[in-house]
């Protein structure tokens, strides 16, 4: 069922090849989907609670408290049935997948996946007459590139129709990809992942994000710091050589995709829908402006970025409760790298953290409230029910996602009033 799921998500034939234009997928696809769990014996799984289902679940009572308490619009209502239903998708992946070996499963359907949109990408860029398999054009593309005799940026269809969000697509499968180059995989893994590596490389450039650009940059990385999982102290030599490399990156890329300021004024109008943000959350503290109201308020754009979108349109525990969600993943994940004693276990969960790290960079260029989050929370999720011992979320827990929400808050006023 998570091949079928991807296959929906990630090539979309409901939405360019017939005879499935038009085709109600998810009315298949959830259905079908708790049909197989019954049949297999793994609803139980899905019955079963954790910290990560009481977050997500807080959040959604929050986005729907937040709308009452503000003027709503056919948006909200789509928001609200959207979360609902991603919250379903996030218990099912957990119910499914159940185990390490299962997550493993899942990032090789993937990989696979991206791996045929790479090609897809790679071929749209390069097509004479600028359209890609779905018939779609190229995006959007600074002025500078054109002058330098470059074309627009690749897209693809679904809720990766913009650049931006494409290339949120590929940076979802580079953690899985790049984990095959760890020493316990063979010989033949570790070719087929350098093989990969290329291609997909070259279709990230194609997409031109910025967001995409670091997410790449810090995904790789990381994994370059954390290679030997087994052991997770740092050298300070590894650190310097690796911020070498992400600099020497920083300064070889094209101005488009470092400025922070641009002809087009692109970077610019994000950082006014930032501002804009802050005004949100200044002026309602507790609930914010209703989800689904960020474009109504600027009068223009929503807020490309995740955190500041919630932020604004949440209020401060709306914004508490997009970070914990995060933050308990990431806790989990770290127990059990550290408590394991299974190198490729191991291996797999760091990838699974590696995705969340791309997802929330990528996060702060464009806004991926989207069904992709969910999916990788669920991952996430089958982490925390294979550790050996249950996390209890403590006060200590608390303060810290406190205090991560109050600087985060802090340092968006701070650059706001610096970029100006």
């Amino acid at each position: 069922m998570i091949f079928l799921y991807l296959i929906t998500l990630l090539i979309a034939p409901q939405l360019w090849i017939e005879p499935f234009i038009g085709l109600r997928t998810d009315l298949i696809v959830y259905p079908l989907w708790f049909i197989v769990l019954m049949a297999t014996g793994k609803m139980k799984n899905f019955t079963q609670w954790d910290v990560l289902d009481t977050i997500l679940l807080a959040y959604i009572f929050w986005i729907i408290l937040a709308s009452f308490a503000n003027d709503t619009n056919a948006l909200t209502t789509t928001r609200i049935v959207n979360y609902i239903k991603w919250f379903i998708l996030y218990k099912l992946v957990v119910a499914s997948v159940a185990d390490m070996e299962g997550i493993q499963k899942a990032a090789y359907r993937l990989a696979l996946l991206v791996m045929v949109i790479v090609v897809e990408g790679i071929q749209h860029k390069l097509s004479p007459d600028g359209l890609g398999w779905a018939g779609q054009t190229l995006g959007w593309v600074d002025r500078s590139v054109l002058e330098a005799g470059g074309t627009g940026r690749t897209r693809w269809i679904n809720i990766f129709d913009g650049p931006g969000v494409f290339c949120v697509l590929y940076t979802l499968g580079l953690p899985f990809i790049l984990q095959f180059l760890d020493k316990h995989y063979g010989a033949f893994k570790k070719i087929l992942s350098i093989a990969a590596l290329a291609p997909l490389l070259l279709a990230i450039w194609y997409t031109g994000s910025r967001g995409g650009f670091l997410a790449t940059m810090g995904i790789v990385g990381m994994y370059l710091l954390f290679r030997n999982i087994e052991r997770l102290n740092l050298s300070i030599g590894k650190i310097f050589a690796v911020g070498g490399l992400c600099f020497a990156a920083l300064i070889l890329a094209p101005s488009h995709l470092t400025q922070v300021k641009d002809d087009n004024n692109s970077a610019q109008h994000r950082v006014d829908m930032w501002m804009q943000g802050i005004e949100m959350i200044s002026q309602n503290p507790l609930f914010g402006i209703g989800r689904g109201n960020y474009a109504d308020y600027t009068g223009s754009l929503i807020a490309h970025n995740s955190a500041i979108e919630n932020m604004g349109e949440l209020g401060f525990p709306g914004l508490f409760l997009w970070i914990a969600a995060y933050f308990w993943a990431f806790r989990n994940i770290y127990f059990f790298v550290v408590h394991s004693d299974n190198s490729q276990e191991q291996s797999i969960a760091r990838s699974v953290s590696l995705a969340l790290v791309g997802y929330l960079i990528s996060s702060m260029f464009v806004t991926l409230e989207y069904e992709t989050q969910f999916f990788l929370l669920g991952l996430a999720g089958v982490v925390a029910r294979t550790n050996g011992e249950k996390l209890k979320f403590t006060k200590k827990d608390f303060w810290m996602i406190f205090m991560i929400t109050l600087g985060w808050v802090a340092l968006i006023r701070v650059f706001v009033s610096l970029y100006y």
